[in-house]
Parts: C-alpha cells; sequence; structure tokens
C-alpha cells in the first residue's frame, strides 16, 4: 500500500543527540529527562562524539585511541600495562588499542631489555609527524564543541566536570 501524507514516517534527524530530546509536558511525573543531570550529560557526550567523528573520522581515530597516543606521546616508553592502567581499562582492550595504533603505523613495541614479555610504546616516526596534524585538528574540534560558551563558561564546565568525575 503507497504511503499517503498522513502515514509518512518522520524525517530522521541531523544528529543522534536532536533525536533524543524530550517533548514532555510541564509537570509530566514520568519526565525522566528534563532535570537530570545525567541525562544532560548523554546528549552532550553524543553531540561531542558525532562532532568528534565527524572531524577526525578521516584519521581512523577514535576517542580511546587519541588518549592512547596522547598517553604514549607524553610517557614514551610506557608499557601496555601501563597504559591500561591509565586508560582504566582492563589489559584485553588496551591490547586491542595498541595493535590498532601499531598496524596503522602509528605506534611500535620495542623490546625491553632483560624482560622479554614486556614491550615499551612509542610513537613512529610517522606517529610524531601525524601527532601535529592531530593536535590541531583536536583545537578545532574543541574550538567548534564549545562555540557556545565563553572562555570563562568553558572553564567553569571544565572544573565541574572534573568535579563529578571524581
Amino acid at each position: 500500500m503507497p504511503r499517503t501524507a498522513t502515514t509518512q514516517a518522520p524525517a530522521e534527524p541531523t544528529t543522534r543527540a536532536k533525536a533524543r530530546r524530550p517533548r514532555a509536558e510541564p509537570g509530566d511525573a514520568f519526565d525522566f529527562q528534563s532535570n537530570a543531570l545525567g541525562y544532560q550529560l548523554r546528549l552532550a557526550q553524543l553531540r561531542s562524539f558525532d562532532l568528534f567523528f565527524e572531524m577526525l573520522g578521516p584519521l581512523d581515530l577514535s576517542p580511546a585511541r587519541v588518549t592512547a597516543l596522547s598517553l604514549i606521546a607524553m610517557n614514551p616508553g610506557t608499557n601496555q600495562a601501563a597504559l591500561a592502567k591509565a586508560l582504566s581499562v582492563a589489559g584485553p582492550s588496551a591490547l586491542k588499542l595498541v595493535d590498532g595504533l601499531e598496524s596503522a603505523g602509528w605506534i611500535r613495541r620495542m623490546e625491553v631489555q632483560g624482560d622479554r614479555r614486556r614491550y615499551s610504546l612509542q610513537l613512529t616516526e610517522h606517529g610524531q609527524a601525524r601527532m601535529e596534524q592531530l593536535r590541531q585538528k583536536l583545537a578545532e574540534y574543541e574550538a567548534r564543541l564549545t562555540a557556545g560558551l565563553s572562555a570563562a563558561e568553558r572553564l567553569q564546565m571544565m572544573d565541574l566536570l572534573s568535579r563529578l568525575a571524581r
């Protein structure tokens, strides 16, 4: 049966965050979104991920990969166990991250003298060269993400989120 104007599905929203905005009546006893911090944080996370993948998707990087790269760049020679601890992930998850970054040419595993079971992690020359491009892209991402905030509001947001994360 062909669709008519009354049976057509509504147009898809452009982002996931827009798709999840509730339309509650004022005072609705079952409105668990309008005044829920967790829900607003989730909407903000969805927007930040959408923007992240829009801007950094061509680099084949995820937020987890970017964090891992940052930690390896700041701590040359760190090992996989230390990386897993810093990322608060299990060893197999860190292994998957390291494998992906290594296969993409961003990092390499180096044998640790005297310990055949352990490897240190270092950026490759390719990885070092790409880190500057990544830094610039992330600065642009941060600027776009916080375009609606003043510098003071951004600092306040960072402080408040840091306090919530403790």
